[in-house]
């Protein structure tokens, strides 16, 4: 048997797949709430159902490649931004910058940038696709 915190040869260490999972369902449910999306809301801007939706924040379900281009749909962001875990852009300059920056504000000023970025993040996500123009 090869669970629990054991190692294998070709999938590693067991223990860390399951941190990942609920790493990435954590991720998910914040950046849902973030964005004052209910389940079916995001799952119906990413075409997929309900229950899936769900079951992957509750780490019932595993998502696919297919999947998590459904979920940063639903959520309106980049797959990136979906798949940057906590702790993983510990390393990006500008979230480094930024999160500099944020540390110098005051609680006032703190909050003030917390409703702009929710205007911008609501005016992004009504905003309709452009499409390509077309060649006649």
């Amino acid at each position: 048997m090869w669970y629990g915190a054991q190692s294998h040869p070709i999938v590693g260490d067991v223990a860390s797949l399951t941190d990942h999972r609920e790493r990435f369902a954590n991720r998910l449910r914040s950046l849902r709430e973030a964005a004052g999306l209910s389940i079916e809301k995001a799952s119906e801007q990413g075409g997929l159902s309900t229950n899936f939706w769900g079951g992957v924040e509750r780490m019932a379900q595993e998502p696919c490649l297919d999947s998590i281009l459904g979920f940063a749909q639903g959520l309106g962001i980049s797959v990136r931004t979906l798949m940057t875990l906590e702790g993983d852009d510990a390393h990006d300059p500008e979230r480094q910058e930024l999160n500099g920056l944020l540390e110098l504000l005051s609680p006032e000023q703190l909050l003030l940038t917390l409703k702009i970025s929710k205007l911008i993040y609501s005016y992004k996500a009504e905003k309709p696709l452009r499409s390509e123009p077309h060649s006649s």
